[in-house]
Parts: structure tokens; sequence; C-alpha cells
């Protein structure tokens, strides 16, 4: 394969990534039947009428492979292209790694708990019941408290903020700005879950969300038509 088609084909990994990370948000929506209260407190999802345990399901998939995956090849792409622009490229090609990695076990894990607890929980007795949601909770809490929302955005904070002020300073200004700004709303996402801020949670969580679409929509462009 040619460097030219390498690249292409990052380009439309990268564009697909955007497409099934946005995907997953709609699958979210699908599969909580747009009881949005449900996105700040999962346990809901046991108990409120119309949840689709298969759209659940399948939308932590499409997390795994939108929102993660299918960033590796970006990764390494920009990994390359920063080499000789920085000494510190191999570190920060390792939090965007580890960025990908963590998300990935966390969106495996709930793309499993989700339609077990959500098939079991209604035919339980009400012990059972119980013991379900108390587990069904702190799976929630591990994932979303501390591997996503605490640890994972450390690493994706540090690789967007510094990838994108190289970005910047290479004459990339439109998507080196985006870039900068989701690593500083990263960062805020993992320093609202320190001082448990949900507010500030909230804020920053939806930047990183949408914005990550835009970004991975963008730099693929980008890459594909040789522009980066």
């Amino acid at each position: 394969m040619s460097l030219l088609q390498q690249n292409k084909t990052v380009g439309v990994l990268t564009i697909l990534s955007g497409k099934i990370a946005l995907l997953c948000m709609i699958l979210a929506a699908i599969g909580v039947d747009f009881h949005f209260e449900v996105f700040n407190n999962p346990s809901l999802m046991l108990t409120l009428p119309g949840v689709n345990a298969a759209a659940s399901k399948w939308s932590m998939i499409c997390d795994m492979l939108g929102y993660y995956m299918l960033l590796l090849p970006v990764i390494y792409y920009l990994h390359d292209w920063m080499r000789d622009k920085t000494p510190w490229s191999n570190l920060l090609t390792f939090c965007g790694l580890a960025y990908v990695l963590i998300g990935c076990i966390g969106a495996a894990i709930l793309a499993v708990a989700y339609p077990q607890a959500l098939h079991a929980y209604p035919a339980a007795a009400p012990e059972m019941q119980q013991i379900i949601k108390s587990n069904f909770e702190w799976v929630n809490s591990m994932v979303y408290g501390g591997m996503w929302n605490l640890l994972e955005v450390v690493f994706a904070g540090m690789w967007w903020l510094f990838v994108g002020v190289l970005l910047f300073k290479a004459a990339h200004k439109g998507i080196g700005l985006l870039t900068v700004i989701l690593g500083c709303f990263s960062l805020l996402d993992g320093f609202s879950g320190m001082i448990e801020n949900a507010a500030l949670h909230e804020t920053a969580l939806n930047v990183y969300l949408y914005g990550s679409i835009v970004w991975a929509l963008w730099i693929g462009g980008l890459i594909y038509r040789k522009s980066l």
C-alpha cells in the first residue's frame, strides 16, 4: 500500500469513527426511550418504561468503536507527524493510546452489563432486584465515575491539548484550536470528577462528547485530502 493510500485509509477510518460516535449518541437516546435524565442517573434504566436493552448494548459497542478503537490510526498518524516537532511525541502518543484503551474497556464492560441487568431485573424477586440495582449502580460508578470521567479524560486532555498546540503552531489554526478546546474541556471534566461538581462535569462532558465527533470528521477529512 502506498503512502497516499495509507493516508486516505487513515482519513476514512477517522471519519468513520466520528459517524459511529454519532450513532452511539443516537442509540443511547433510543435505548432509554429519550428519558435523558437517565444519563445523570443510569440506575433509572432499570425501572423506566420503554428502555431498549439491545439499543443500549449497541450504543456501548458503537462507543467502543467510534470514540475509541477507530481513533488508533489517527493517533499513530499524528505520532509520525509530530515526531520532528516535539521531543515529547512518544509520551503524548502514550496518552492517546491510554485514552483509547481505558475507554474501550469501560464501554465493553457496559455493553455486557446493560443487557444482563435490564433482562434480569423485571423478572427478579424484590430482594434480588435490590441486589441487581446495587450492582448496576456500582458498575456504572466504576466505569463513568472512575474509568471514563476521572482517569480517561486526563489522558485524553493531555493528548488533545498538546497535539492541538502543535497543530496551531504548524498553521492548522482551525483544527488546532478545536483540538486545544477539547483538551481543556477533557481536563476540566477530570477536575470536575475530582471535586465532584456535577454542573461542571455535565458541561465539560457535553463539549467532549459532541466536539470529539466534529474533531474526528474534520481531521479525518484533512488527512484524506492530504491537507495535514
